[in-house]
């Protein structure tokens, strides 16, 4: 069956739909009307939604015939900036925007929905769908997770749209494919005193001392860390001081590190915390790191992998738009998901110009029949398909 072309029937019904969503966005946990709205889709079906807390939602389409259970995920939730795409159905709430392309995975996982309901015979066991909250947020999926969105999955699968990329090219790859991300807070504790007479207190300067150490984590990824390995350590802001006449006595720098796998992750922060404390030391000063939130990376199921770029051959009629790319630093939520079952994330190509969490972001809508059709052939292949589980 030719589900593209299905698609492209109700493309129009997907994109009013993905335009009221893009008019109305709603940030991470506060997606109270997004939910809602979907329900409301979802009933019209005739499909009955068990609601996540505070926000997001998940039914089922069980098919004519037994067995397992596929999990279709998109994510709901927008970012805190103000649009600036020049699209005749911009954001109307000020500082919030679907800049990210949620709204699209939003609008296709209905389209999926609404098709899969059409044609329960070719569903040999259960498609859930699950529209989850808060993937800006990085705490979305653990979230539903905990509420018994994945209890008796077998297999998650999800899509997201890729910029610059031709519209409804296909890509991705088996392993590692979106990095695990983790949040740090480092402190350095000096002595604030006089700047006309930095000797005095010891000389133990903050402000010197953290910009040693910006400088020295650096070294952790050329210097520790395997070259055929990816990491990444960032740090995004450091604060340090009062006044231009006070040696600081405190800095305070935030960042990211980035791994694809649980060695490297533990090698970056022992090496983060080892040079830290002993750069401070040498000074005369304190140091210390928190570590804050921890996204788990996003890694393909090989089997499935197979199974989904299989799917996508039928969807998009030409190998030559099924891409093996490599990973990417960007990070996912969805990695979660792999926890509780074999898992595959894949993205859709919607041409652009500019990336994703860019406020002028635009998407060709002409991919999301692309979309729609990848998210129901591959449940459909995964569910009929000899493999493991």
């Amino acid at each position: 069956m030719d589900y593209r072309a299905l698609a492209t029937q109700i493309l129009d019904d997907m994109i009013a739909f993905r335009r009221e969503l893009h008019r109305h966005p709603e940030l991470s946990m506060q997606e109270f009307d997004t939910t809602d709205r979907i329900e409301r889709e979802l009933n019209k079906l005739g499909l009955a939604c068990t609601r996540f807390q505070p926000t997001g939602l998940m039914t089922e389409i069980r098919g004519d015939r037994p067995g397992r259970t596929v999990a279709l995920r998109a994510d709901i939730d927008a970012l805190p900036m103000d649009e600036a795409s020049g699209v005749d159905f911009s954001s109307e709430r000020a500082g919030v925007m679907h800049a990210c392309g949620h709204d699209v995975h939003t609008a296709m996982l209905l389209g999926a929905a609404r098709l899969l309901n059409e044609h329960r015979d070719q569903i040999s066991g259960t498609v859930r769908l699950l529209f989850q909250p808060a993937e800006e947020i990085g705490t979305g999926a653990e979230t539903i997770i905990r509420q018994g969105a994945a209890v008796g999955v077998d297999y998650f699968f999800g899509l997201h749209v890729k910029e610059f990329t031709e519209v409804g090219a296909i890509s991705g790859r088996p392993g590692p494919q979106m990095a695990g991300a983790e949040s740090f807070t480092l402190r350095v504790t000096g002595a604030a005193h006089h700047a006309g007479m930095p000797q005095m207190a010891g000389g133990v300067d903050a402000t010197v001392i953290a910009g040693e150490i910006v400088l020295a984590l650096q070294t952790i990824v050329s210097r520790r860390i395997n070259p055929l390995d990816t990491a990444v350590v960032s740090v995004g802001c450091l604060h340090s001081g009062t006044k231009g006449n006070i040696i600081s006595g405190e800095a305070v720098m935030e960042g990211t590190l980035r791994y694809q796998s649980e060695e490297v992750r533990t090698l970056i922060k022992e090496q983060m915390v080892r040079l830290a404390q002993g750069i401070a030391a040498a000074h005369g000063a304190v140091a210390g790191v928190v570590w804050g939130q921890n996204i788990p990376p996003v890694v393909n199921d090989a089997w499935m992998t197979a199974v989904a770029f299989r799917a996508a051959e039928k969807v998009t009629g030409d190998p030559g738009k099924v891409i093996t790319v490599r990973g990417t630093t960007g990070a996912e939520d969805f990695g979660a998901y792999a926890k509780c079952g074999r898992a595959c994330f894949l993205t859709v190509g919607v041409g652009g110009r500019y990336p994703g969490h860019s406020p002028k972001l635009v998407i060709d809508e002409n991919a999301m029949p692309y979309g729609c059709a990848m998210l129901v052939q591959t449940a459909l292949d995964l569910l009929s398909a000899e493999g493991p589980v």
